[in-house]
């Protein structure tokens, strides 16, 4: 694992400004270039110790000639939904990118990248684009017009032309809540966020996955749900909000690891403990978690191999010129560390 210093180092930087960039302190004041290149530097250490890993078991067959002859010089787009202060609020996107990057250079891939609040869409010569981040159909059909390659990572309105990457958030949500339960959390709250596309609010599975279950168990009560947007200031806020409107809770789900890290320092300020007042945990599993104190319990997206499987299947669907679209569920895992423990007096 990566050390604050190592990042420092790097990053030319203190370890107490590392600290401070990684835990969203909002008081600290330094440029997007510094926590970009901050977040950037954490994001690529903990891939490279991914590659290492997986290439130690065999699993990786880019080393081959053959596979990189295949697709050589191929030009792909990066099409990223969101602007880049909203990456910077939500790592995960961040170490998405970074994967595809790094994979791309291997298969002697050019890439080009364009955020929502610079895109160059009429860049020329795409033999696919790789689409990450929210979406609605109005865009999905703009795309059509640049390429029929394409490739989406997360959740998008289904056409059965398109690749999708996707994780089955739904039986994550589930796993988690019955992990919670059987440490005896039943007041379980819930803090997340909509995505907004164009004026059109996308509904979110996690949420609707927290509904569904908690409803199941006889344990929904629509005071325990806080909506903002996915970022660690609205976790902040929806969490202080949630506090004190006198709303009793045991443990907290938070729908990304940037939303948890707020709620935490919240909780932290009303003078209560986690885990021991209150357990949470985040989504995502972002490097940054495990540097917290006390380090949090989150589910992993696995979002390095989500970024290489969406590479892999454009290229694939590129060479074979294949027009029926594949939709890849990948699988979750529950990371647990310090921020949740069983409640004391079970109710």
């Amino acid at each position: 694992m990566a050390t604050l210093k190592d990042i420092a180092e790097r990053a030319n930087v203190s370890i107490s400004t590392v600290s401070r960039v990684l835990n969203f302190d909002q008081t600290l004041s330094v440029s997007d270039e510094t926590k970009r290149r901050i977040f950037e530097i954490t994001e690529e250490l903990e891939y490279r110790k991914f590659k290492r890993v997986k290439s130690s078991d065999g699993a990786d067959s880019r080393n081959s000639s053959s596979s990189k002859t295949v697709v050589k010089k191929k030009q792909i787009g990066i099409v990223m939904t969101y602007t880049k202060s909203e990456e910077l609020n939500d790592p995960y996107y961040l170490a998405m990118r970074l994967a595809i990057e790094g994979a791309a250079q291997e298969y002697d891939v050019q890439l080009w990248e364009g955020f929502k609040d610079d895109p160059e869409l009429s860049a020329p010569s795409m033999s696919g684009l790789i689409v990450i981040g929210p979406i609605n159909e109005e865009q999905i059909r703009q795309l059509w017009g640049l390429t029929p390659n394409i490739v989406f990572i997360d959740a998008v309105p289904w056409d059965h032309r398109c690749d999708i990457v996707m994780v089955d958030l739904y039986d994550a949500v589930n796993r988690t809540l019955t992990y919670l339960h059987d440490l005896g959390h039943r007041r379980i709250a819930y803090v997340g966020g909509r995505d907004e596309v164009d004026g059109q609010v996308l509904a979110d599975r996690r949420e609707e996955a927290y509904e569904r279950w908690m409803k199941d168990a006889n344990l929904f009560d629509a005071a325990l749900v806080q909506i903002g947007s996915f970022s660690a200031e609205d976790g902040y806020r929806l969490m202080n909000s949630l506090l004190a409107s006198g709303t009793t809770c045991t443990a907290v789900l938070a729908a990304n690891d940037s939303m948890a890290i707020g709620a935490i320092r919240a909780i932290q300020e009303q003078g209560l403990r986690v885990p021991n007042d209150i357990s949470v945990i985040g989504f995502n599993d972002i490097t940054v978690a495990q540097f917290m104190m006390p380090s949090l319990t989150t589910v992993k997206l696995h979002s390095e191999f989500m970024g290489e499987t969406a590479l892999d299947l454009l290229l694939e669907r590129i060479e074979k010129n294949r027009t029926i679209g594949k939709k890849v569920l990948i699988p979750t895992e529950l990371i647990i560390r310090e921020s949740c423990s069983a409640v004391m007096d079970a109710e």
